[in-house]
């Protein structure tokens, strides 16, 4: 009985009008707050900033080429790490600001191609982070002895994303964190299509309805900025669309207080970006497609 009823309510009209409203996008963040292992509501009071998941990106150097990358890798003429002592700045301007963050997760590109990757780690804020993560492809084997330390101090959890292309390797790996002690899981995620970065010719209407619907919830931390998704932060960075002023947070400029409270309106944004126009993430056309190809 409880099925028919979940399925009546996917198909029904009443479902795509809540998702079609600006407000659903609050519930679903309450929602995940309210799951969080360090739940409390001391968190949505004035002078308090909680953040569901953010992506600390370290390059933009990756030794696949997928063509539905999500985060664009592919795109990059001339892919590079990010600077050292910039990014460093940029984490500690942000670190300064929450009181809690469910997921500080690390990516590229490939995080492991990164030299200076355990100089990042070591600047997370474990005592007010849920779960410190880093994605991988699995793909190459790290050997540094000082970054599988800092990731024990930091408790660490390697996200292990699984393509048919990279089994041998993943195992290889998956060996050397059980020796290490290192935390890991195996992610097998449904990849969707978000589409070549190209303009879109849509209606306002319609720009809310798939900012209302879109289920991405990472802000991504980039370059001296914090954009309201990555498809925002790429698609400005690669010089493929422009962002307006209050789609991002200019970290490494403002005051504390500045930075709080642009953070603060940024997490609880009700209106679509500009990148919106760039992606498919949110629409009828954001159809399953083969992972990692």
């Amino acid at each position: 009985m409880n099925m028919e009823i979940k399925d009546i309510w996917k198909s029904s009209k009443l479902r795509q009008f809540w998702h079609n409203f600006s407000a659903h996008k609050t519930y679903v963040r309450l929602c995940r707050l309210s799951k969080s292992d360090n739940w409390s509501m001391k968190y949505l009071l004035p002078g308090r900033l909680w953040l569901d998941t953010v992506d600390v990106v370290i390059t933009t150097k990756c030794n696949l080429f997928c063509k539905g990358c999500h985060h664009l890798m592919p795109y990059y003429q001339q892919p590079y790490h990010m600077d050292k002592e910039r990014l460093i700045a940029t984490m500690q301007k942000l670190n300064e600001c929450f009181d809690w963050c469910d997921h500080y997760n690390f990516l590229g590109g490939e995080p492991f191609m990164n030299p200076d990757l355990k100089y990042y780690i070591a600047e997370a804020p474990d005592e007010k982070c849920n779960v410190i993560q880093l994605t991988t492809n699995a793909t190459i084997i790290p050997t540094d002895s000082e970054l599988f330390e800092v990731m024990r101090r930091k408790k660490v959890r390697i996200l292990l994303s699984q393509y048919p292309s990279n089994r041998e390797t993943q195992q290889r790996l998956i060996s050397i964190l059980q020796q290490e002690g290192i935390e890991y899981h195996i992610h097998k995620p449904v990849w969707t299509e978000y589409g070549k970065p190209i303009e879109r010719s849509r209606s306002t209407k319609e720009l809310k309805q798939q900012f209302s619907r879109c289920p991405v919830k990472c802000k991504q931390l980039y370059d001296g900025a914090l954009y309201y998704c990555f498809r925002s932060s790429n698609c400005h960075d690669l010089g493929i669309c422009n962002v307006a002023d209050d789609e991002y947070v200019d970290l490494l400029h403002n005051t504390k207080e500045q930075n709080c409270r642009e953070i603060r309106r940024l997490m609880w944004r009700h209106k679509p970006v500009r990148a919106c126009k760039y992606c498919l993430r949110g629409t009828e056309e954001n159809v399953i497609i083969p992972r990692g190809e």
